[in-house]
């Protein structure tokens, strides 16, 4: 039997979808796990940190974690600098976030948002990063592939930039 080349990529396209689909949370689901994380005292490491405001959903650093997720998946590596040399500051304005101030977890295996929470939960450097009170928006996603880790998360935590405001220039 004889299978066409363009059968092939079609059918490796829908399985990757599938699998890509099958580890990547809703939004809000992602939303209330990283918030009840926030809303306890952690320990990360040495330090007890304590509870942190909720974190909101923002679009633009959903986008940027999926398309950074795609490269690590593609590359199959995790490494806070993409392949072009970009760092998660310069990913975010090039997404179109104006960030005051902006943190990164990658994780690289767990098969659902709860285990790469646990992963993060684990390391103290990315314990921090969830438990950052500075942080007010969140992005999260996760990209599965067929290489050594299987699934790339990514998030990107980060806050605004906040207008300057001028002094006041009645007479």
């Amino acid at each position: 039997m004889r299978v066409w080349p363009s059968l092939l990529l079609s059918l490796a396209a829908a399985a990757s979808a599938v699998l890509a689909a099958d580890c990547q949370p809703d939004a809000e689901v992602a939303a209330r796990a990283l918030n009840a994380l926030r809303a306890q005292a952690q320990r990360c490491g040495d330090r007890l940190w304590p509870a942190a405001p909720a974190l909101r959903w923002q679009a633009v650093l959903g986008e940027s974690s999926r398309r950074y997720a795609a490269e690590l998946a593609t590359l199959d590596r995790l490494d806070h600098v993409s392949a072009s040399g970009a760092t998660l500051r310069t990913r975010l304005r090039e997404a179109g976030y104006a960030m005051r101030v902006s943190g990164e977890n990658l994780a690289g295996g767990p098969e659902a948002l709860d285990e790469a929470l646990a992963q993060w939960l684990a390391s103290a450097g990315h314990c921090e990063n969830l438990m950052a009170a500075d942080f007010e928006d969140f992005g999260l996603a996760c990209v599965a592939s067929g290489g050594r880790l299987q699934r790339y998360w990514v998030l990107q935590m980060a806050a605004p930039m906040r207008p300057r405001s001028s002094p006041d220039q009645s007479p």
